[in-house]
């Protein structure tokens, strides 16, 4: 992993300003002379930069991508807990993590602290750029933000905008977090048991009745505990 360092304040869609971010990133590869072997990966929302390590077979040797052809680059979110500056990162006015304090990052702001390291790795094409879900938003961002500098557009799982029922499962998860009376503290743990629980509800909405229905079921019909459905949510 990688890390660039970019020390002029950051100022972020809702006006408030980050003084100094840092960028976690992984390339694979090597760009060529007229940069027309470069692939931009943004990840989804709980991936990090990494991407041959969470999308095997699609980045590495003798995969899809191919290191030895393409020249590939994957940053992680601002706002991430994989090595971006987000939450647990120092805050410089401080001396302390950002915590609960850190503010709100949007799409826009993503892609904004993309585009710093784009230009920090002299890269001026991007032949491919791809995105899945989260990534998706990003990458749709970014091709209005730069549309002459992107030629190729992949997107999955995505949408243009966030539907009125997307909208309601993350409220409900981010209400869940804020049911559990540690969110707030001032710890690495902060809020921890309200995240699982909202990572359940999370898993269910990326999942549908049929597919629970065939893959969790129990043989056993007289059981009145221990389902495999209830193992499986709460690993």
């Amino acid at each position: 992993m990688k890390q660039f360092i970019h020390e002029q304040p950051f100022t972020l869609e809702s006006g408030n300003i980050l003084n100094g971010i840092s960028i976690s990133y992984h390339t694979y590869g090597q760009m060529n002379d007229d940069q027309s072997n470069v692939i931009w990966i943004c990840h989804h929302l709980t991936a990090n930069s990494d991407a041959s390590l969470w999308w095997q077979g699609v980045v590495g040797q003798g995969a899809i991508f191919d290191p030895n052809k393409y020249f590939i680059v994957c940053a992680n979110i601002l706002g991430s807990c994989y090595g971006s500056t987000g939450p647990m990162s120092i805050n410089p006015d401080t001396g302390k993590p950002y915590y609960l304090s850190f503010p709100q990052v949007t799409i826009r702001d993503m892609v904004n602290a993309h585009i710093l390291l784009r230009r920090h790795l002299g890269i001026n094409k991007i032949n491919l750029m791809i995105g899945g879900s989260m990534g998706g938003y990003q990458a749709l961002e970014w091709a209005i933000m730069e549309d002459d500098l992107i030629d190729n557009l992949v997107l999955l799982s995505t949408s243009a905008t966030e539907s009125a029922w997307g909208i309601a499962v993350h409220t409900s998860q981010r209400m869940a977090i804020e049911a559990d009376c540690t969110w707030k503290e001032d710890t690495d743990d902060a809020g921890k048991k309200g995240l699982k629980a909202a990572r359940a509800m999370g898993l269910i909405s990326y999942r549908n009745h049929g597919i629970l229905v065939k893959k969790q079921s129990d043989p056993d019909k007289e059981k009145t505990d221990g389902y495999k459905a209830s193992s499986y949510i709460e690993y």
